[in-house]
């Protein structure tokens, strides 16, 4: 969820390998290496639904790498993330602080706090418990 005509800053890291995270409705891309935080910005101009993608071939469920998102108005923005903000309260209590980068290795808290969130490609490991198989 992103607010219409307000700056937006990406912070873009990975646990695993290298991945691009992509928004090209936004005009936007960044390269997501393990260790490293690259910044990207953009100002979503118009309301509406953008695909995120992975641009980088990063392994076996490359293909399945892809969400959407929402550019909204900013009230309706400043709303979603004040009800979030109460939703997902218990488990942001979990997470680590927050850091520039993150090692899978001393946070393995993350997968676990994905996964109750609901959040896709979580379950405890790097892709989702629809896949039969953990590379």
């Amino acid at each position: 969820m992103l607010p219409v005509g307000q700056n937006v800053q990406f912070n873009v890291t990975s646990l695993d390998v290298i991945h691009s995270f992509w928004p090209y409705q936004l005009g936007v891309k960044a390269d997501a290496n393990p260790g490293v935080n690259n910044v990207a910005y953009t100002e979503p101009q118009h309301t509406g639904s953008f695909t995120v993608r992975c641009a980088e071939l990063c392994g076996l469920w490359h293909a399945d790498m892809t969400t959407t998102g929402q550019v909204m108005s900013v009230s309706a923005f400043n709303a979603w993330a004040a009800a979030t903000q109460v939703q997902l309260a218990a488990l942001t209590r979990i997470l680590p602080p927050y850091a520039l980068t993150y090692d899978p290795n001393s946070v393995k808290q993350l997968g676990a706090a994905f996964a109750k969130a609901g959040l896709t490609g979580a379950g405890g490991n790097y892709y989702g418990s629809q896949y039969p198989v953990q590379p």
